[in-house]
C-alpha cells in the first residue's frame, strides 16, 4: 500500500497507415454512433508525435471527459495537452500516448435513472463501452485494461472515478481533477434530477457515486486502478472536502492512490498546474 500527498500552488474499420509526424502531435476529430444513446457523436483524438498506425506494439490511450458545460477540446484550449503531450514526450518524460476526448454534454458521464419502464439515456455505458471500441476499431491503441486510462476534470472527474470504479478491469489508471465525487446525492440542479432521481434513488446512487463505489471496497482489494485524486485549496464547489474524504477512505482500505491540493480554484488554471505531473502518472502505470 502507498500514497502520495502533494501540496502546491497554482465502430468504424481501421483507418489507413498515416505517415509518422516527427516531433509534433495530430488532432483529429471523428463521429460515430453510439448503440448505448442511439445518437451520433463527436470526440477529438491527440496523436502522439510519431504515431504509426502500422505499428506492432498498440500505443497506451488515455480517455479524457469534460466538465459541465465544456466541449471535448477545452483539453486543448485550456490543458494544452497536444503541446504538452509533445514536450514530454520529446524529453522522454512520458511514453507516446493517444488521448481520445468523446462530447459528453451535461450528463455526468453516467447511465440516468430514468422511470419504470423508460430507461434514462446511458452515458456510462457510453464511455466504457461505445467510446472504447470505436477508438480501437479506428486506431492502433491497446484494447485491454493495462494500456487504458481514464481522466476527468469536475463533472469528467466524477465520470472518470465512476466508469473507472464500476468497470476496474478496463482501466489501470484514473485521474480526478476537482471531481464532482459527492459524499451525499446532490439535489441543487436540475441536471442531478435527471441522472439519479430526486430524491436520488439509493441503490442507483450506490452503484455510480464514486464515494459509494471507494466504500464498498473491501481492505487492500485487489484489481482496483491506481487513482490520482486533485483538487484547489480554494474551490468553491465543496469538491475538495470530497476528494479529501476519498482519500481517507482509501487510507483506511491500503489502497495506492495520489491526492494533489493546489492553490487554487474550480478553474483550467488550477488543474493545468498538474498537467505534466499526472500525465506522468498514468505513463507510468500504463505497460
Amino acid at each position: 500500500m502507498g500514497f502520495v500527498v502533494a501540496l502546491g500552488t497554482a465502430a468504424a474499420p481501421p483507418g489507413p497507415a498515416q505517415a509518422p509526424t516527427p516531433g509534433r502531435s495530430q488532432v483529429q476529430e471523428h463521429r460515430f454512433r453510439s448503440a448505448a444513446l442511439d445518437l451520433e457523436r463527436s470526440y477529438v483524438v491527440v496523436l502522439p508525435p510519431g504515431y504509426d498506425a502500422a505499428r506492432k506494439k498498440p500505443y497506451p490511450v488515455v480517455y479524457l471527459l469534460h466538465g459541465l458545460g465544456g466541449a471535448p477540446r477545452d483539453w486543448l484550449t485550456y490543458a494544452h495537452l497536444d503541446t504538452e503531450l509533445e514536450r514530454l514526450v520529446a524529453g522522454r518524460e512520458v511514453q507516446p500516448l493517444v488521448l481520445v476526448a468523446p462530447d459528453g454534454d451535461n450528463a455526468y458521464w453516467t447511465d440516468h435513472l430514468g422511470t419504470p419502464g423508460a430507461p434514462g439515456p446511458r452515458w456510462g455505458t457510453y464511455v466504457a463501452d461505445d467510446v472504447l471500441a470505436e477508438v480501437e476499431a479506428r486506431f492502433n491503441v491497446r484494447r485491454d485494461g493495462a494500456g487504458r486510462a481514464i481522466a476527468g476534470a469536475s463533472m469528467g472527474g466524477h465520470g472518470a472515478m465512476s466508469v473507472g470504479l464500476m468497470h476496474p478491469q478496463r482501466f489501470a489508471a484514473v485521474v480526478s481533477l476537482a471531481g464532482a465525487l459527492f459524499a451525499e446525492p446532490p439535489t441543487h440542479r436540475k441536471i442531478y434530477k435527471r441522472v439519479w432521481g430526486f430524491p436520488a434513488d439509493a441503490a442507483h446512487w450506490a452503484a455510480t457515486s464514486p464515494i459509494a463505489l471507494i466504500r464498498a471496497l473491501p481492505p487492500r482489494a485487489k484489481g482496483v486502478p491506481a487513482l490520482y485524486l486533485e483538487c484547489g485549496d480554494d474551490d468553491p464547489a465543496g469538491f475538495l472536502e470530497d476528494a479529501i474524504l476519498a482519500h481517507q477512505l482509501l487510507l483506511e482500505r491500503e489502497l495506492p492512490h495520489e491526492l494533489r491540493v493546489n492553490d487554487g480554484g474550480h478553474t483550467w488554471s488550477a488543474w493545468t498546474f498538474v498537467t505534466e505531473d499526472w500525465l506522468r502518472f498514468v505513463s507510468g502505470k500504463l505497460k
